[in-house]
């Protein structure tokens, strides 16, 4: 029942939009360059193509499918990358996709041997499948909104397990009424990722910001070294004590092993430690804190990542410096909605939140110092 209201409901929204009227202009536009001048036929004849030229972008549910197959492959500007996203042979795209410029009697694409390029009437096309794919993604959202109150936030694993897991009772509190699924990834924040998989907002970790989405807040992080206390008190009792290096492989999307540490490092101005004696290498920072837990060696601390971590004594500075700007925390959406949306009055507890645990983070280090 769930599956038919949801396809009625997007067929609805397609049939009556202006950027359906686009698409079905396109397609109409299509057939009319480049079939023969009906005037040209018997009258008999004329009826009959007439109708042919009618029945070419009628919205059935062939074209429907095959229209969200051809913007798949113009997305990924290949018919091989389309058939992988969509789980389907590669055979099965590039049928649908000449059963497309068939009945459109135009060409959509230019084949080339390593990848595919849209004709200008399927940039056309393209641009109208783009507006009508938004709009069927919003009237979904806004209906499972409606219905559950819900929002899906995609976040960096480290932030979801060690910050926003443990504080979604407090949101929950000041918002009743709405439900957070939390998704714990690395993946690029982008818009045809949200659009593909109902993510509402993306908590992005990076130096820079994403041009393709809307920011509705941010935080400016601070780091610096951590360590067990049981290390740094070795540390303290043999200066010639081997120093080891705790690294996140992966500290943002783009970013390499050892890119926080060198961040740290020229926010410092330091080259500290200039020979360490080994290095250990984790896929996600939280690996890397638990090492330090450990006794294990120093990792790069995020101010609002290790709070808890801090609070309990369980990780301590390892030097007394003070930490330094690093990356910043964003906030991202495709699909902001108004200002009581479910996604803005998460981004307004979020960025409060986020800012109090850095202040009681950074006031707890400068008092150990």
């Amino acid at each position: 029942m769930h599956r038919y209201h949801t396809s009625r409901s997007c067929t609805s929204c397609f049939a009556t939009s202006g950027q359906s009227r686009k698409a079905i202009a396109v397609i109409s536009a299509g057939r009319r360059h480049c079939s023969e001048p009906a005037t040209s036929l018997p009258v008999a004849g004329m009826s009959q193509t007439i109708e042919e030229d009618a029945d070419a972008y009628r919205l059935d549910a062939q074209l429907m499918s095959d229209l969200w197959i051809f913007r798949a492959a113009a997305r990924h500007e290949s018919i091989t990358a389309a058939a992988r996203r969509l789980g389907v042979t590669q055979g099965a795209v590039s049928q649908r996709v000449l059963r497309l410029e068939a009945r459109l009697a135009t060409p959509l694409f230019v084949r080339n041997k390593s990848r595919i390029t849209l004709t200008e009437a399927g940039i056309s096309l393209m641009g109208a499948m783009s507006d009508v794919a938004m709009i069927l993604n919003d009237a979904v959202s806004r209906i499972h909104h409606q219905q559950r109150g819900a929002i899906v936030v995609s976040c960096f694993p480290s932030l979801a397990t060690e910050w926003l897991v443990p504080h979604l009772e407090d949101f929950y509190s000041e918002n009743p009424g709405i439900e957070i699924f939390v998704r714990s990834e690395l993946f690029p924040s982008t818009v045809e990722r949200m659009e593909d998989e109902g993510i509402d907002i993306s908590i992005d970790y990076s130096p820079h910001p994403i041009a393709e989405l809307q920011e509705l807040a941010s935080l400016q992080e601070f780091i610096f070294p951590v360590c067990s206390r049981d290390y740094l008190d070795r540390l303290g009792a043999d200066a010639e004590l081997p120093i080891v290096l705790l690294h996140d492989d992966v500290p943002w999307i783009g970013g390499a092993s050892g890119d926080e540490w060198n961040a740290w490092r020229r926010g410092a101005a330091t080259r500290w430690p200039e020979s360490p004696a080994s290095e250990r290498h984790f896929n996600l920072a939280h690996l890397a804190y638990h090492a330090a837990l450990c006794s294990q060696g120093i990792a790069i601390g995020r101010s609002v990542v290790v709070n808890r971590l801090i609070e309990r004594g369980e990780l301590v500075a390892a030097l007394d410096r003070p930490p330094v700007p690093g990356p910043t925390f964003r906030l991202l959406t495709h699909r902001p909605g108004d200002a009581q949306s479910p996604q803005r009055r998460f981004a307004l507890w979020w960025e409060k939140s986020m800012q109090r645990t850095q202040r009681a983070t950074l006031d707890l280090i400068a008092a150990r110092r």
